[in-house]
């Protein structure tokens, strides 16, 4: 009775070792979220405050980000997964935000539960070649889905 209420005990262990396993390891395929916060818009010698960003990624790789500052700026563009999660997410900036012609890079991190933004960071050229850098921090308790 004990030999056989041990080996039960190893195959539920080994069971469950597998799925907080396989949890870890588990790719985001699409996110979409809200988050108030604070955060900059620069582009060339003006600055803009930011309250909270939209963010959409789409299982197609597509990504739409909403800035709210004194107006609505959008942006688009490609994301993609990465193996090491705390490294962010990988933008790629196609579009948008002032004057439609915004190419770059940046970054978006999301919360330990993997289901609130945390942080958006982007470094593109706008039309003109002037730069923008946005940088956004998510308040902890406003994070939401």
């Amino acid at each position: 009775m004990k030999l056989r209420l041990a080996g039960m005990l190893v195959i539920a262990l080994m069971m469950w070792m597998q799925s907080s396993t396989s949890a870890e390891t588990q790719r985001i395929t699409s996110f979409s979220g809200t988050a108030k916060g604070r955060g900059t818009l620069t582009e060339g010698e003006e600055k803009f405050k930011i309250n909270s960003v939209y963010i959409n990624l789409k299982e197609n790789g597509e990504a739409n980000i909403t800035l709210f500052t004194d107006l609505q700026l959008f942006a688009k563009g490609r994301w993609s997964t990465s193996d090491d999660q705390t490294k962010g997410i990988p933008l790629e900036i196609t579009g948008g935000v002032v004057d439609g012609d915004m190419t770059g890079s940046g970054t978006l991190f999301l919360g330990s539960d993997a289901k609130s933004i945390s942080k958006l960071s982007i470094q593109a050229k706008g039309q003109g070649g002037k730069r923008v850098t946005i940088e956004f921090v998510a308040e902890r308790e406003n994070r939401t889905q």
